[in-house]
């Protein structure tokens, strides 16, 4: 019996051995790299003899032959070793259409990209500072001579910094290189003047990078004499899916608009294209390659759309403005100096201006607020003691038309929710509108009555919302609060003279 059973195991030897032959006569030995994106075979649960592709996933490490580790991204088991067999290469789609970018309400001072079609020689001088006329001709006089001092800050041209440069991590993650989109004829001779405009100030390079963004047009809030102009961006999506991200925090816009309330004195200044103000580090010059109908290139500064842009740029603003923290503030390259006196603000002043000169950075004059009562900071009127909603937003929100998308809705709601703190009762109000960008519901929402009467109110309260007071601590505080099936809310005041002074108002939905 024993003979047999080795005869018979000899045989399925042979046998196995020769299916093995002609099975690997059209075999293709696939290997995968480091950082590449493939999808992975798993089985269906509960369904154990039921399969389906997943992913895209990431490369780890090859482990064998034959066998990889793969990131799968779960909680459970985030990494397994997998044969081979089990993956197939995960290719990013390509977007041949044509994307255009709108821009609606969209206030001219919050675009973040330079104005690169108006002449560099614009508002350089120190005499493009406004001044208020709420100031005495002293108070004038003592400006402008502290302005003087400093005139080479003032440029229409970004600055260089040597304080800290710009990298991009990614890991063990192969290039991204996206297609072209299709631009429309009318537009290419945009895209030809702003690249040639960043060429001769140094901001681009030609490039033979493998990396290759593609570029957005963005139409400019308020174009010039009636004719809609366009802006240039580079669409970073494809590089910021495998950037490792920055943790370093950006302030909190309620805060500092709070710390500015109080102030008797404040003056803003805004850096010219300040995010161009920071060098790339040699290797992420390379990842920054862009596309366009006329050639290849590459950044040189920091550009506008990475993933870890603003943490980097905070990050230098927070080292520069270090120690001025009793008097100085800054939400990315909006900087303000504020004082309870003016001999204060003066010296407050010249400290500010002074680290920014060492940090060799630039600010637009025509952008400066100097020595107000009240100033335009992040959206808001600040100063005098009080917060209030700049009008062009609030006509902006009373004209929006009633929306046919999740998008549009959104855009709404990320509109009016921030000035959520002055809205009584927001999160019940905008209920059945958060309702509608719940991913269960139809890209294209149903509008219904209820909708309308929550767009409405949210109108109408913009346009009654009060004025809120900045908190004055040395009173007592009363807090108020409530809820329902839709949201709670509360809301805090001063008790001053027998009044209820309105310092905030919050609320969130269900």
């Amino acid at each position: 019996m024993a003979e047999y059973m080795k005869k018979a195991s000899k045989n399925l030897q042979a046998s196995q051995e020769l299916q093995k032959q002609w099975h690997d006569q059209k075999a293709v030995l696939i290997q995968y790299q480091p950082g590449q994106k493939v999808c992975v075979l798993e089985p269906v649960a509960p369904r154990a003899l039921q399969d389906k592709w997943s992913g895209p996933h990431i490369i780890v490490e090859k482990k064998g032959e034959v066998t990889y580790l793969v990131d799968l991204g779960t909680a459970r088991s985030p990494l397994r070793v997998l044969h081979v067999n089990r993956l197939k290469p995960y290719y990013d789609r390509a977007d041949l259409t044509l994307l255009m970018a709108t821009d609606e309400g969209r206030e001219e001072d919050s675009d973040p990209l330079p104005d690169l079609f108006s002449s560099t020689e614009q508002d350089a001088l120190v005499e493009g500072v406004v001044l208020t006329d709420c100031l005495t001709a002293e108070q004038k006089g003592h400006c402008i001579n502290l302005l003087g001092q400093f005139s080479e800050l003032f440029s229409t041209v970004p600055g260089t910094t040597s304080w800290c440069e710009h990298t991009i991590d990614i890991g063990n993650s192969m290039p991204v290189k996206s297609k072209i989109y299709r631009q429309p004829d009318h537009v290419r001779d945009c895209i030809k003047q702003e690249v040639q405009k960043m060429l001769e100030l140094g901001v681009v390079e030609h490039s033979e990078s493998p990396w290759a963004s593609p570029v957005v047009l963005v139409p400019k809030p308020h174009s010039k004499d009636g004719k809609k102009e366009m802006r240039f961006w580079v669409d970073y999506r494809g590089l910021n899916q495998v950037t490792k991200t920055d943790a370093h925090p950006i302030p909190r816009a309620d805060e500092l608009i709070d710390t500015l309330a109080s102030a008797k004195y404040l003056s803003t200044f805004d850096l010219t294209a300040g995010y161009w103000q920071i060098k790339l580090s040699e290797d992420a010059e390379a990842k920054t390659a862009f596309s366009t109908i006329g050639g290849h290139y590459q950044f040189t500064v920091m550009p506008f759309g990475l993933k870890n842009a603003p943490a980097t740029f905070q990050r230098l603003v927070n080292t520069v403005l270090q120690g001025f923290e009793a008097f100085s503030a800054a939400y990315l390259d909006d900087i303000a100096v504020f004082s309870s006196t003016w001999d204060d603000h003066l010296v407050h002043l010249w400290k500010v201006l002074e680290a920014l000169q060492k940090a060799g950075l630039t600010i637009k004059a025509s952008k400066c607020q100097i020595g107000q009562g009240k100033v335009v900071y992040l959206g808001h009127l600040v100063g005098g003691e009080q917060i209030a909603p700049l009008q062009g937003k609030i006509q902006t929100i009373i004209d929006w038309v009633p929306p046919t998308t999740q998008t549009q809705v959104r855009a709404f709601l990320g509109l009016t929710g921030y000035y959520r703190r002055i809205i009584k009762n927001y999160g019940s109000i905008a209920a059945p509108l958060n309702d509608l960008t719940s991913k269960k519901m139809p890209k294209k929402v149903f509008w219904t009555a209820s909708c309308q009467k929550a767009l409405e109110e949210l109108k109408q309260a913009m346009c009654t919302a009060p004025v809120l007071k900045s908190p004055c601590y040395s009173k007592k505080f009363i807090v108020q609060t409530d809820a329902s099936e839709l949201g709670v809310g509360q809301s805090y005041h001063n008790s001053i003279l027998r009044a209820r002074i309105n310092l905030l108002l919050l609320s969130a939905g269900g």
